[in-house]
């Protein structure tokens, strides 16, 4: 087989037409790799690869008629002529990168990744690659994270100070995946903490996989005020319990960074707790993983695959209609 052989397509998603595969396609397609449980890199394929974490997350936030086939980590699967297997990526539970090996070489798609060490993921592990494929949310060097304990010191601080002058602190993260993150982080603070209840019913998963958490309650109408509340972004005040006053809001995350961040999400705070790559890891990242070639695709591709190249690293961004070989 030759490098001509094994295209490698941007097609709202990426797209290994030599085996009939496609990762993270926003679109139905016959045979897929859902890479995590995030709405945006869901759809109802007729056949998806994911980890079996993904699987009860995905199947509790929606109803599939496709099948998916759940593997372990680092399993290899025959996918027609090469070998497929998922690898952590860090980003939320069960999220995972996909490496695909074949006769002329390996891919290594990373989906949404995150390398410093989480409370509710396994750490993305850099796998040698010929070619790496690098989602590039935060690939612009605005996006450096500060230290995630010295960012929860800081939100600590913010809720204390918050009930102390009598108001409800309500922290807005994900559903999934940053919900998780704050609800772990606060631990050992000694908090009542009550969980809207879409990121309860998902915490809950997260309990049935395994993960152990802080005590906690679904936020209803006898919740305390005297509470610390963590809501998805998409809620706001109106959702609160009519035992709740005045409250103060926070978001969390990586977004913080941007100094308008405060005012376009309307609330009290902001704090930069994000479950992606920040600018530095995704540059370390692609020279760890050591890939002949490596494609930026999403959020700052063009800028990062610059910044790349800038540190001696072979990169361009991948977008349709572009049609690019493994090798």
């Amino acid at each position: 087989m030759t490098a001509a052989q094994v295209p490698l397509l941007w097609d709202q998603g990426i797209h290994l037409p030599t085996y009939g595969l496609w990762l993270d396609p926003t679109q139905v397609r016959p045979r897929a790799v859902i890479s995590h449980a995030h709405s945006d890199h869901v759809a109802n394929h007729a056949f998806a690869y994911c980890t079996a974490e993904t699987e009860r997350l995905v199947t509790h936030r929606r109803a599939m008629t496709g099948r998916l086939h759940a593997l372990p980590y680092r399993e290899r699967v025959d996918v027609g002529g090469a070998w497929l297997s998922l690898w952590p990526a860090g980003h939320v539970l069960g999220s995972a990168q996909t490496l695909i090996e074949t006769d002329v070489g390996r891919l290594l798609y990373t989906g949404d990744l995150k390398t410093r060490t989480g409370l509710t993921a396994q750490p993305a592990e850099p796998v040698p690659a010929d070619v790496l494929v690098l989602e590039s949310t935060f690939g612009r060097p605005r996006y450096r994270f500060p230290d995630s304990a010295e960012v929860v010191e800081a939100v600590t601080r913010w809720c204390r100070r918050t009930l102390a002058d009598g108001a409800t602190p309500v922290l807005f993260g994900y559903a999934l995946g940053k919900g998780q993150e704050i609800l772990s982080a606060l631990w050992t603070e000694g908090f009542a903490i009550a969980l809207h209840p879409t990121l309860f019913g998902v915490t809950e998963v997260y309990r049935e996989c395994g993960q152990v958490f802080p005590p906690y309650v679904r936020m209803g109408d006898d919740t305390s005020p005297n509470s610390v509340l963590i809501m998805p972004p998409t809620s706001r005040t109106a959702d609160l319990p009519s035992s709740i006053d005045a409250v103060r809001t926070a978001m969390l995350t990586g977004w913080a960074m941007d100094p308008s961040c405060r005012q376009r999400r309307g609330v009290d705070a902001v704090f930069p707790l994000s479950d992606h790559a920040d600018f530095d890891e995704l540059c370390c990242y692609a020279e760890h993983v050591g890939a002949t070639m490596t494609y930026t695709v999403l959020g700052f591709d063009d800028e990062l695959a610059l910044h790349l190249r800038r540190r001696g690293v072979r990169a361009a961004p991948l977008r349709q209609p572009q049609q690019l070989s493994l090798l």
